[in-house]
């Protein structure tokens, strides 16, 4: 058998021997989800939505909560040591969060069940694998939702949302996913269940006496939250986004218990697999406006921000959208939709600004509106074209497909050179954002880069996509140059890099952020995964003891070198553009349609109703759906390039 399944990648790359002989033991402990070491799951599993390719050993798909234990036990035993595992959700992180050159392990196939909907308490249990609107479409009809917004709320897994922390829209005032998960159910290394949530001082005391590793885990935190509070309260900074990646600030509760869902969420499966979730979920809001606001330029919806938030009526979410993206919409039959809600005029509209408002009582609501178009007619600080009102989810929710439409339309542009998300959810205090953006745009400008830009000005969070074409390798060193121009202009404003998608591939930087707390995080990666087999290169490194070169501060604290060795880099992982560019041009031009695939995945949308895609919903095999298809034929493309430069 070993030698089958060896077989069955040949004449391609094949898997390494310790792989094989993993699957097969696994395979043998009784695994009963799929084991998948073929070079087409392979392949299609190789990308994200990232700049990234990397291709995996193979890929599990659990079918429930007895084959993440079987997996986990294995990989914790001492011969299997050397065997790296990663979690996958949806496949829609921006970062190269999922991708992996060991084995991906996949639960939306089979653990996408919605357990129980608890109404009288507003709580709901989930498997990892259930997507959000999939979660939102069962709500609906109890007057509830789950709130963090995404703008690939229709493939997203919660599971994944949870692995990058993830918010969007509306996030100041819903916050980010971790602020609605009540309990997680994981499962560590070595195949124990651990059950986080908020515990007693007499529950945490239980805990931390526990053998192994789930007494481990919980010395560990409350170790470094009562040892460390000072140092971290100083490290991370004061934004609505915080931080994305072993959240060593919210470890103790404002009752001081401890909860190690902070660790857990935004971890990137670095600690363990997610199985099941509980979260609190909210009342629909009954009615809605949504302010829609034009601006002859794109920086005055910025500077537009700070006196915006001023207004005393509260709104929801600030959305805005430049003219590169605006222009997209105008140009797509989108456009029809809206375009009474931004009527043409003598001025052109080169930004908008959307404006949310929620309210249960419609008189409130409307008084709520009336005190804030008051303010835009009053406050003469940012130069206006004018405003419209969309009233009611229905009117609300044509204007944000709109944005969504629009946003995807960015990865579509004619053209070698492609928008790309590798510096685009950056955070800084939304009074700075104006200023930190006229610079960021200076040092595109400088490059003779176009760009887009939309994002979440409440937030101070706003996505950036230079456009590149990654065949280049001239363009594809500026990957590197961009991203270090672009976190130090991060630091000078009091921001960070990762605002929201999380930090993958991007965790390089992690240690020169951190400083002295990162040997905290390498001390939490230890505690959860001493071998770093899972999803490694992410977040931190597992080491147990101090770098050779840190430093050791007058108060005894280990101060962290700016880099760990452990961790992947930006340009240090293999590219799309670097397979892409062996392709011959004519296969190139001849297969444009395939080839250009953006990898959103916008095709795995999981609503029945929808008409993306067919084959994807009736299989739930990625190889089935359009971007898995155009995953095949550029690597086909690319082994038949590669077999006729021979």
């Amino acid at each position: 058998m070993i030698a089958s399944l060896d077989s069955r990648t040949a004449p391609f790359e094949r898997l390494g021997s310790h792989y094989v002989r993993f699957l097969e033991a696994l395979k043998t402990r009784g695994f009963e989800g799929e084991i998948a070491p073929d070079y087409a799951n392979r392949t299609v599993l190789a990308t994200d939505n990232s700049i990234y390719q990397r291709l995996p050993q193979a890929a599990v798909f659990p079918k429930h909560a007895e084959d993440l234990e079987r997996l986990s036990k294995l990989a914790g035993e001492v011969p299997y040591r050397d065997i790296v595992l990663t979690p996958r959700g949806g496949g829609t992180g921006t970062n190269g969060q999922s991708l992996t050159d060991g084995i991906v392990v996949d639960v939306s196939r089979h653990m996408n069940q919605i357990i129980e909907i608890d109404v009288e308490n507003r709580r709901v249990r989930v498997q990892a694998g259930v997507v959000k609107d999939q979660l939102n479409a069962a709500l609906k009809p109890h007057g509830l939702f789950f709130a963090p917004e995404l703008s690939t709320s229709n493939r997203a897994t919660i599971g994944g949302m949870i692995a990058t922390d993830a918010s969007g829209q509306g996030s100041c005032e819903y916050g980010k996913t971790r602020n609605h998960v009540l309990e997680l159910d994981t499962v560590l290394l070595g195949g124990k269940h651990l059950h986080s949530r908020p515990l007693s001082v007499e529950e945490e005391t239980t805990k931390c006496q526990q053998d192994g590793i789930l007494g481990r885990v919980h010395v560990t935190a409350a170790e470094i939250i009562d040892q460390q509070r000072e140092l971290i309260e100083a490290t991370f900074p004061p934004l609505n986004r915080c931080l994305t990646g072993f959240d060593l600030a919210h470890l103790r509760d404002d009752e001081g218990q401890l909860n190690l869902n902070s660790l857990l969420c935004g971890s990137e499966g670095s600690l363990g697999f997610l199985n099941e979730a509980v979260l609190n979920v909210l009342p629909i809001p009954k009615h809605s406006t949504l302010v829609n606001v034009r601006y002859a330029g794109f920086m005055e919806a910025l500077r537009d921000a700070k006196a915006l938030m001023a207004s005393s009526a509260r709104p929801t979410s600030i959305e805005t959208i430049d003219d590169t993206v605006l222009q997209l919409a105008m140009d797509d039959f989108v456009w029809d939709s809206v375009a009474e809600f931004f009527p043409a005029g003598d001025t052109a509209i080169r930004g908008i600004n959307l404006v949310e408002f929620n309210d249960d009582d419609p008189d409130a609501l409307a008084q709520r509106v009336r005190t804030f178009t008051e303010h835009l007619r009053h406050d003469a600080t940012v130069e206006r074209v004018g405003y419209t009102l969309a009233e009611g989810r229905g009117q609300i929710q044509t204007v944000y497909a709109m944005r969504k439409r629009s946003v995807g339309l960015l990865g579509n542009v004619q053209g070698e050179k492609r928008p790309l998300p590798f510096v685009e959810d950056t955070a800084v205090p939304p009074e700075h954002l104006a200023d930190y953006i006229a610079e960021f745009r200076a040092a595109l400008d400088a490059r003779g880069l176009s760009y887009g830009m939309f994002g979440h000005v409440d937030a101070g969070v706003l996505h950036v996509r230079p456009s590149l074409d990654m065949k280049d390798p001239a363009q594809e060193a500026l990957i590197r140059e961009i991203s270090d121009e672009v976190v130090a202009l991060t630091q000078k404003y009091g921001g960070l890099l990762w605002g929201e998608h999380g930090k993958g591939v991007r965790s390089e930087y992690s240690p020169k952020f951190f400083g002295e707390l990162y040997p905290s995080l390498q001390r939490v990666k230890a505690a959860f995964d001493p071998y770093n087999q899972l999803n490694p290169g992410k977040i931190a490194s597992a080491l147990s003891t101090p770098p050779e070169d840190a430093g050791i501060s007058a108060n005894g604290r280990m101060i962290a070198k700016d880099s760990d060795p452990e961790l992947l880099t930006i340009d240090g992982v293999p590219m799309r553009g670097q397979l892409d560019r062996t392709i011959d041009e004519r296969a190139w031009q001849a297969y444009d349609a395939a080839v250009y695939c953006n990898g959103n995945g916008a095709c795995y949308n999981y609503d029945v109703d929808d008409p993306m895609c067919p084959s994807w919903k009736a299989t739930r095999d990625r190889r089935h759906s359009p971007k898995g298809r155009a995953s095949l034929i550029r690597e086909w493309l690319r082994l038949q390039s590669s077999k006729a430069s021979r």
